[in-house]
């Protein structure tokens, strides 16, 4: 890349998209020869939080499986960028699901209470402040650094100038081990309650799609892709 190029036109070189469409079929019938299967576009509210729902266990999956990843690598360790990287994601992973941003859908630890959610309330709680204080903000003492001067001498006796400027800096990530494997428990359960309740709202949102169907007959071809326009990084998508 040279700094002529438009950092925008070069946006999507050298990256893979991920694409994928899944169905489950709710009253599976034959399909004649000759007819073909279409995507129809859903956008109820129902529908939005459907697929939001989706998004939020892609986040806890990577939330699981970055933990555990640097589980395996042993002691967290602020020198061993690996770790600190797989430690650091998996926790903005997991603090995105709670979160607000464009999703019409965020975790709420009240409403999973609510649904008899196995919930770790203050692991949760340590990983929210973790990424609020430390991993998306430096706030809190678990990075510091100071200016220092060098002077030399004895004790009890004239000290000089020693004519160098330096830092004393102390990092750490800022989670231990068992609490990371705690984590990676939570999270575990979180997701698999998220996961058994998927049926029920598929099932749900295809009465609401199918009593519209079979009133009006109208529906709308739904994309299966739609590529990122990388000019509006910072804009909030519609």
């Amino acid at each position: 890349m040279s700094e002529s190029e438009d950092i925008n036109d070069i946006s999507t070189q050298g990256e893979t998209l991920s694409v994928e469409a899944s169905f489950v079929w709710i009253d599976p019938r034959p399909i004649a020869a000759g007819e073909t299967i279409a995507p129809a576009k859903l956008t109820s509210h129902a529908a939005l939080e459907f697929a939001a729902l989706h998004l939020i266990l892609g986040d806890l999956e990577f939330a699981e499986e970055c933990l555990k990843a640097a589980n395996e690598i042993g002691m967290p360790n602020a020198k061993d960028f690996q770790q600190k990287a797989l430690i650091f994601s998996g926790v903005v992973g997991y603090g995105r699901c709670f979160k607000s941003g464009v999703r019409v859908l965020t975790l709420n630890p009240a409403v999973l209470h609510g649904e008899g959610a196995p919930f770790d309330d203050e692991i949760h709680k340590y990983l929210i402040a973790l990424r609020d204080k430390h991993v998306a903000h430096s706030v809190n003492d678990f990075e510091q650094c100071e200016a220092i001067a060098i002077v030399i001498g004895r004790p009890g006796a004239q000290w000089r100038d020693g004519s160098a400027i330096g830092v004393a800096k102390k990092q750490s990530i800022g989670i231990s081990k068992a609490l990371i494997q705690r984590a990676i428990l939570h999270i575990s359960a979180v997701r698999e309650h998220l996961e058994a309740e998927i049926p029920a709202h598929r099932l749900g949102l295809h009465t609401e799609f199918l009593a519209t169907f079979q009133k009006t007959g109208q529906w709308e071809m739904a994309p299966l892709m739609k590529l990122s326009d990388r000019s509006k990084l910072a804009e909030r998508r519609r």
